[in-house]
């Protein structure tokens, strides 16, 4: 992803941030602040070559305290506030993280009267919605779709169709949590609407073969394919992830020999660091793999977000940044480019 006079690239991500208690004991909790999207605006910030990005958060909070803190927080991590909104009377949504002995989480929400499930509804400002559809980049989910309101959802997908109007691109991660929905056919209804004006797709498998019935990573980039998705990362756990253009597709393992402690965000690290990478000027491949590594070393840690002095443990930005722009998308004009490039067929690839 190349903007056309190389000043940093606006990404807009859209979602929810919210309080993270997640146990330090069994009768001890650690406060964080974390949330989908957000964690992916704190890896692609972190990951960013200097000058690369500029990444903003889109979403709405309360005016208690712990919303003051998450804003803070976000600003430290590098991660702007400059389109969020704080509502008279809102709160922030809380929820725990328990992990098991494999270090699969399990979440329990606390969000009913989280302000963010106001996002783009009358709490919002119209102004932010012609302000998010000038970046070069919005990003958002399928959790993001899901505390949203069906006319909520309307007007994003015009700012949306705004957004690559004026040249940006749609990266979309269908998130799936099925007590988000009220049924998988909502979910799919939802994120198809998104997805046919999706240009970077960074699904994972189980969520996908939830939602719209995918067996293997290969119905997952046809089915994509189909929507008009020029760019596909398909993540599929401890095997690694698919990535796909408008023809080719290739299979990109994980890291071997990890040892899991908690893999909350391991999705939302892969997607920052793959995006990162691509601002850096990295193909397809050489994002996969960086993203990989990330997500790699955040599940060794406890929580959504890998503590400061991890900082030397992320893979430097000029192993990344070189100009391998081979299948690389550019930002140029009017519309969004997407390139397509040799590569092994999709065939056989689960």
């Amino acid at each position: 992803m190349r903007t056309p006079d190389d000043r940093p690239a606006r990404i807009a991500l859209i979602g929810e941030c919210m309080i993270e208690l997640s146990h330090v004991a069994p009768d001890r909790l650690a406060v964080g602040y974390a949330g989908d999207a957000f964690n992916v605006a704190a890896y692609l910030a972190r990951s960013a070559a200097p000058g690369t990005a500029d990444v903003q958060f889109v979403t709405l909070v309360g005016d208690d305290p712990y919303s003051t803190e998450m804003r803070e927080s976000w600003a430290a991590r590098g991660v702007g506030s400059e389109h969020t909104r704080a509502v008279p009377g809102g709160q922030a949504g809380l929820y725990l993280i328990r992990t098991d002995a494999h270090g699969e989480r399990t979440f329990h929400y606390y969000r009913s009267r989280s302000a963010a499930r106001g996002l783009f509804g009358p709490a919002q400002p119209a102004e932010i919605d012609a302000a998010v559809a000038a970046h070069d980049v919005v990003y958002l989910s399928g959790i993001t779709l899901s505390i949203m309101t069906p006319g909520a959802r309307a007007r994003l997908l015009a700012v949306l169709d705004e957004t690559r109007r004026r040249g940006g691109l749609v990266a979309f991660d269908g998130n799936y949590r099925p007590a988000g929905w009220p049924s998988p056919e909502a979910a799919a209804s939802a994120m198809s609407a998104v997805l046919a004006r999706t240009d970077i797709a960074l699904p994972t498998l189980t969520d996908d073969r939830a939602v719209f019935g995918d067996r293997t990573a290969a119905d997952a980039v046809g089915r994509l394919r189909s929507a008009g998705v020029g760019e596909i990362a398909v993540k599929i756990g401890a095997e690694g992830c698919v990535i796909a253009d408008r023809t080719t597709a290739e299979a990109v393992p994980a890291l071997p020999d990890v040892t899991v402690i908690d893999t909350t965000a391991a999705g939302d690290a892969f997607n920052g660091g793959y995006l990162a990478a691509r601002l850096a000027g990295a193909g397809r491949r050489r994002a996969a793999e960086a993203a990989s590594a990330l997500a790699a070393e955040v599940i060794t840690h406890r929580g959504a977000l890998l503590p400061a002095d991890t900082e030397h443990l992320l893979p430097p930005a000029a192993d990344i940044g070189e100009k391998a722009t081979r299948g690389g998308v550019s930002l140029h004009g009017s519309q969004a480019v997407v390139s397509n490039a040799a590569g092994p067929s999709c065939e056989g690839v689960t």
